[in-house]
C-alpha cells in the first residue's frame, strides 16, 4: 500500500486540529527501583493558562526534571521547569 507524505501530513494536521490542542507527553510506568512518573519529553507549546487546574513536580530520581500540569479535562502534560512561561504559571498559581 502506497501512502503519500502529503496524505500522512494532512491526517496528522487534522488529528491535531480536531483534538483539544493539548499534547500528551511520555511518562515512565515506574518499576521497583524507579519513581512512578517521569517526563521524557516536554510540551513544545505554551498551554493556555485557563485550562490548567493544578501542577506538581516530578520525582528527583527522574533523569529529567519536569513540571506536570493537570488540565480541566484531567490530562497530565509534562513541561520544562526552565521555561519562563512554566515558572510564571507556577508563581501565579502559588499566589492564588
Amino acid at each position: 500500500m502506497k501512502v503519500s507524505v502529503a496524505g500522512i501530513t494532512f491526517f496528522f494536521l487534522i488529528t491535531i486540529a480536531l483534538g483539544d490542542g493539548e499534547f500528551k507527553t511520555d511518562f515512565s510506568s515506574g518499576g521497583p527501583s524507579q519513581p512512578s512518573e517521569c517526563c521524557f519529553t516536554y510540551a513544545t507549546h505554551r498551554i493556555p493558562r485557563p485550562r490548567i487546574v493544578a501542577y506538581y513536580g516530578t520525582n528527583s530520581q527522574c533523569s529529567k526534571p519536569g513540571i506536570v500540569f493537570i488540565t480541566k479535562r484531567g490530562k497530565s502534560i509534562c513541561t520544562n521547569p526552565n521555561d519562563k512561561w512554566v515558572q510564571d504559571y507556577i508563581k501565579g498559581m502559588e499566589e492564588n
